[in-house]
């Protein structure tokens, strides 16, 4: 019996892992994964509906930085990530398609700050 257990464990040894070698290979994301938003400013019609469904409250309406004011006089979508279950209830409910959520699955940091996500205003 322990000759069964050596001639396993050498098999084991020289086997190809199950594990992938992150970040030097990874597993192909699936059909309809849910991982970042992206928010098109201008498609945005300020409703809010995506701030009233949020279950976990990610998304704020806050107003326009002042140098847009004149611009873009409507609220717009800030999005914390950090809080986001990733239900994409927000995507389902936008009437303009505003709120997309994309396939990146890299989203870890140290800072909190970065999972924020503040509206990126088009330059003139």
């Amino acid at each position: 019996m322990e000759w069964g257990i050596v001639s396993r464990l050498a098999k084991n040894l020289f086997s190809k892992p199950m594990t992938v070698r992150f970040p030097f290979e990874a597993i192909p994301i699936a059909e309809g994964y849910r991982g970042e938003h992206h928010y098109d400013i201008d498609k945005c019609i300020s409703c809010g509906l995506c701030a009233k469904i949020c279950p976990n409250r990610v998304i704020e309406m806050i107003e326009a930085p002042e140098a847009y004011r004149e611009k873009y006089p409507k609220k717009y979508a800030k999005i914390d990530l950090g809080k986001c279950c990733f239900c994409a209830l927000c995507q389902d409910i936008c009437p303009k398609g505003a709120i997309k959520l994309t396939k990146n699955v890299f989203l870890g940091t140290f800072d909190r700050m970065v999972s924020i996500k503040y509206p990126s205003f088009p330059e003139d």
